[in-house]
């Protein structure tokens, strides 16, 4: 085994270079600028972008994964925007499309390459944009989108949802506390009916907006909502580019009742309107087709209690005046049978004393010949005749005065008895008629369930409905 020895080294070896850190960054700077010159375009997506108090605007322009299936880029670099330039990169934007920087969008920049040394750090110093690019790329992927869309059925699924008669609990996903949120809630304020709201905070911007829309719309979608309404105020188109994700499409098209947007200004147009069951311009207008719905439900169903209470109005002055009708009848009725009873009882009382007066005469005539033939017997005969005639004189006087008060007795039974049969008299004992479409009830096989009945008593009136049979 050997070892090395510096003294024993080559003598004619040249020394490797070494660099002072400020040799090393002024190289590196100069190779940056020998290999890529002055400036440069460089296309990428937008990530972690913020806006500093002085007015410069920072970014990182990443290569995303192409798989999508890490968060993590394949190459980053930073980008500085200084206020100078930013001014006329927004300007340019906001001419091509109302756009604006933000996460998640692809642009294609201007810029040159800076090694800072006192930082050691590397940087794209923006100077310009290409709005084309851009725009070309959201127009892509939102064709992209929708071509999926159509081709599994997903447009119209939503619209497919039966709206409900009575929308008034509703599942709302916005930003709480931002302007649409408010707007939506005014709006229902305003109209005066029940609403019960079922809210969903979520934010509508940026990288992470898109998955939890969509988590939201599942979650309200599954709360027992009867609507469901996904706002956002307006901004920038790029502002809306959330609503613009596939996964934010699915999550409508595939929500169990209908949904409602209202994204944006009057102009802006997003996929998730394509797909919802209606697309309202604004948020308050979103709100706003949501109380007309309810209110034609209402204003509905006032009418037809209206056209109920009218129609049982005049059923039940029908059946009033057939009942006045049918007591006015009764008591003719009554009135004649007691005057033909008046009469047959007269009748009877004439006969009766007519029979009282032929007996009477017949029983004196029969006394006086029967005097006759034992006048000549002796006088205790004559007092014992004399007495059997006073007894059989009273006895015939008493029947005589018993037949008019037997007929007065039957007089007053036969009016008991007419009384009896008068309705009045009978519903004051606790009986009712019921009557259905006017007519007496008398067998309750010719009813079905939710016929309507009109129950008279003594003392007013009862409405019910069939439930049952029994």
């Amino acid at each position: 085994m050997s070892s090395f020895d510096a003294a024993e080294a080559p003598t004619g070896a040249p020394e490797p270079r070494t660099y002072t850190v400020a040799q090393l960054t002024a190289g590196i700077r100069q190779a940056l600028s020998d290999a890529f010159g002055g400036e440069l375009w460089v296309e990428g997506e937008v990530r972690n972008l913020s806006r500093a108090r002085s007015g410069h605007m920072y970014f990182d322009l990443v290569e995303p994964d192409p798989d999508g299936a890490h968060r993590q880029p394949e190459a980053s670099v930073s980008v500085a925007l200084f206020k100078f330039n930013r001014t006329r990169v927004e300007e340019t934007l906001r001419r091509h499309g109302d756009m604006a920087l933000e996460d998640g969008i692809k642009i294609r920049i201007q810029g040159e390459l800076d090694f800072w040394p006192p930082r050691g750090t590397l940087r794209l110093r923006m100077t310009g944009i290409d709005p084309k690019f851009t725009l070309g790329d959201l127009e892509a992927q939102r064709l992209r989108v929708l071509e999926a869309l159509r081709d599994e059925g997903l447009l119209t699924r939503n619209q497919a949802v039966p709206f409900p008669v009575a929308p008034l609990r509703i599942g709302l996903v916005t930003s709480k506390g931002s302007a649409a949120h408010h707007d939506f809630g005014n709006e229902l304020e305003v109209s005066g009916l029940a609403w019960e709201v079922v809210l969903a905070d979520t934010p509508v911007q940026g990288v992470d907006a898109p998955d939890a829309i969509a988590a939201a719309i599942r979650a309200v979608g599954h709360a027992g909502v009867d609507v469901m309404a996904v706002v956002r105020g307006g901004g920038a188109r790029t502002d809306l580019l959330a609503f613009d994700s596939e996964i934010v499409a699915r999550a409508i098209a595939s929500a169990p009742v209908p949904v409602v947007t209202g994204i944006g200004h009057e102009i802006d147009r997003t996929i998730a309107d394509d797909v919802a069951h209606e697309a309202q311009k604004t948020p308050t207008a979103a709100a706003a087709f949501i109380v007309a719905a309810a209110r034609a439900h209402l204003e509905a169903a006032e009418t037809t209690w209206t056209a109920i209470a009218g129609r049982a109005a005049r059923s039940l002055g029908a059946a009033q005046h057939q009942l006045t009708m049918v007591s006015q009848v009764t008591a003719r009725a009554v009135e004649s049978r007691l005057h033909r009873a008046d009469r047959r009882l007269q009748h009877h009382a004439g006969q009766i004393r007519e029979l009282a007066e032929v007996r009477t005469r017949q029983e004196a005539r029969r006394v006086d010949g029967w005097a006759a033939v034992v006048g000549h017997r002796a006088g205790a005969v004559v007092v014992d005749g004399r007495r059997r005639l006073e007894q059989t004189q009273s006895v015939l006087t008493g029947r005589a005065l018993r037949a008019p008060r037997a007929a007065s007795g039957e007089l007053t039974n036969l009016e008991g008895r007419l009384g009896l049969l008068d309705p009045r008299a009978i519903m004051a004992r606790g009986w009712s008629i019921t009557r259905h479409g006017g007519r007496v009830v008398r067998d309750p096989a010719s009813l079905a369930v939710g016929d309507e009945l009109v129950t008279t008593l003594a003392e007013g009136e009862l409405y019910s409905t069939v439930s049952e049979h029994r």
